[in-house]
């Protein structure tokens, strides 16, 4: 496994402004006070605003844990199922898919041979008397919002990290995680720094870009599963979508195939299907 650790701010810097799965000027701009090296952390969303659980686990999550593991000695992943309850889904079906989400997660990092990851849910943190202390003392406009704070507070001052991976559709403050990141800071100002990975991809042209954990589409998107063909799913896209509309995915995809190559081990060569094959063997042999 060749993850390299980085460990000062111009190397930081640098792998920020190099790495094309990461969004170079919000970054840049969120590390200014970084720690070095930082203990990281980066939430899963199950529903990510949308009328439906997630569908799978699309293998664009890879583009952050490449990053967390490329950045972070000690990293921990966070699943969202208690925010999932607060926005209205039956608890049952947020157990079943947070359980099958952490277990993907889990032996995913497990084959790639990452160590000093921690995947938990948010239903194991939520009930210790400090985190319902830091929830209880911050007001929002809804829950949901709420416990976004919580949870970065609680990770700083519980389990000292400094650095929340996320991801950021072109800088928008308002259409991902920037929006609640800006808002701790303007609250609890620079205890933690930020890194921003670009959005996943979908092959489908009406939702090309999308949070890299959630499917609510398991034919546009490629998953973190023992039964996906790439070369099938990308064959059925091209002629479900159309040609020219997967092409933005598979840009996409190179990126993330050339990444695992850098991080975990180079794959041989070949056609991106064939390549990117190999990158979902290694997840889920």
């Amino acid at each position: 496994m060749k993850s390299t650790r980085i460990q000062d701010k111009k190397a930081l810097d640098r792998f920020i402004s190099q790495e094309p799965l990461i969004e170079t000027n919000p970054s840049l701009q969120g590390t200014t006070n970084i720690v070095i090296p930082p203990d990281s952390y980066f939430g899963i969303g199950l529903c990510n605003g949308s009328g439906v659980l997630t569908q799978g686990m699309p293998i664009d999550v890879l583009s952050m844990i490449l990053t967390a593991e490329q950045v972070s000695p000690d990293k921990t992943i966070l699943i969202a199922d208690t925010h999932a309850s607060a926005n209205g889904f039956d608890k049952k079906e947020v157990d079943k898919v947070a359980g099958q989400s952490q277990e993907t997660i889990q032996k995913t990092l497990d084959n790639l041979g990452f160590n000093r990851w921690n995947t938990i849910c948010a239903s194991d943190i939520d009930a210790s008397s400090t985190y319902l202390n830091i929830l209880n003392g911050i007001e929002a406009s809804n829950e949901y919002i709420q416990r976004e704070l919580a949870d970065m507070l609680w990770f700083n001052q519980e389990k000292d990290v400094n650095l929340k991976v996320g991801w950021s559709l072109n800088g928008s403050r308002n259409s991902d995680e920037k929006s609640f990141d800006q808002e701790f800071k303007e609250r609890f100002g620079d205890e933690l720094s930020f890194v921003y990975t670009v959005p996943g991809k979908t092959f489908d042209p009406k939702k090309l870009r999308s949070a890299p954990y959630f499917c609510d589409n398991p034919e546009s998107r490629i998953l973190i599963s023992p039964d996906e063909n790439v070369e099938e799913k990308l064959a059925l896209a091209k002629e479900h979508f159309g040609p020219k509309s997967t092409k933005p995915y598979e840009k996409f995809l190179n990126h993330l195939t050339r990444t695992f190559d850098k991080t975990v081990e180079k794959t041989e060569r070949g056609p991106l299907q064939i390549r990117l094959q190999q990158v979902l063997d290694r997840c889920v042999r």
